[in-house]
């Protein structure tokens, strides 16, 4: 079964409630175990704080509140939930946890943001995004999570193929529909003076889908591919939004160090500015 264990990551704002439900949801449907994690951050001698006999405590309150509502919102389900409040930088502590718990997945809410907000993703989730080794859902504000159909985006690198590898399966124990996406992100200018050349890329783009709708046919999974043209993010985002609700399945490419912080251009504008869920894979 592709989800065992999963941590949702949880404070007081809308955006985390809405992935608490999502969670909730998905440890229904599967059976998986959940863990609800709410970070405090550490204290460095803020000067507000002095007089304060039981800082800690005072630090721990945001925390308490939002495990607290996550304990409530499980109870109402009847669905077992374990909590924990931890200390320190938030997204370097959920990679940390997802690691010693295995994580199948980790779960994060997304706010919505302003235009110029959209260009900078949240750090916290860009950094969750980086640091963690396991699979991040990243659900936006509002949207319905729904993997009945799987928005998969390839560009035949070995790290979209675990991605591939992730939605058929998924695809298999849902009986979910994969629809799987490559593009050719390059310039009309070059179409038109390389004719030749682009007929080229278009051919090994079909040959990046015709891969995956192969190996799906072989696992009996419902599938179908689309050849798209023109800015790579912006193109998967509109075919997916546009054909109604689902769940992007993207891939990470793995990095170490610091590199790994930026996702790169196609993955962080996807999450940035996508109304879907959007599930990352780490290759």
């Amino acid at each position: 079964m592709p989800l065992k264990r999963l941590l949702v990551c949880v404070d007081e704002s809308d955006a985390s409630r809405h992935a608490l439900n999502a969670a909730l949801d998905l440890a229904g449907t599967h059976g998986a175990s959940l863990t609800a994690v709410a970070v405090a951050p550490p204290y460095q001698g803020d000067l507000r704080l002095v007089g304060i006999s039981d800082i800690a405590s005072v630090l721990r309150q945001p925390c308490d509140k939002a495990l607290q509502f996550a304990k409530g919102e499980a109870a109402k389900r009847g669905l077992p939930l374990a909590t924990l409040c931890e200390e320190g930088e938030p997204a370097q502590v959920i990679a940390d946890l997802a690691d010693s718990m295995r994580a199948s997945l980790v779960v994060m809410g997304r706010r919505n943001t302003s235009t110029m907000g959209k260009l900078l993703l949240g750090s916290v989730t860009g950094r969750t995004i980086g640091f963690c080794n396991c699979d991040v859902l990243i659900v936006p504000t509002g949207a319905a999570v729904n993997l009945r159909r799987l928005v998969l985006a390839t560009d035949g690198s070995r790290f979209s193929a675990a991605a591939a590898d992730k939605a058929l399966a998924l695809g298999r124990e849902l009986d979910s529909l994969v629809e799987v996406v490559s593009v050719m992100d390059v310039p009309n200018e070059y179409l038109a003076l390389a004719p030749r050349a682009a007929t080229e890329l278009a051919a090994a783009t079909k040959g990046f889908i015709n891969e995956v709708l192969d190996k799906a046919k072989a696992m009996g999974v419902a599938a179908k591919g689309k050849l798209l043209e023109g800015n790579a993010p912006e193109e998967i985002l509109k075919f997916a939004e546009e054909g109604g609700t689902g769940t992007i399945v993207i891939a990470s490419h793995g990095r170490t160090g610091l590199r790994r912080l930026l996702m790169g251009g196609v993955v962080e504008w996807i999450v940035a500015h996508s109304s879907l869920p959007i599930w990352i894979t780490k290759g």
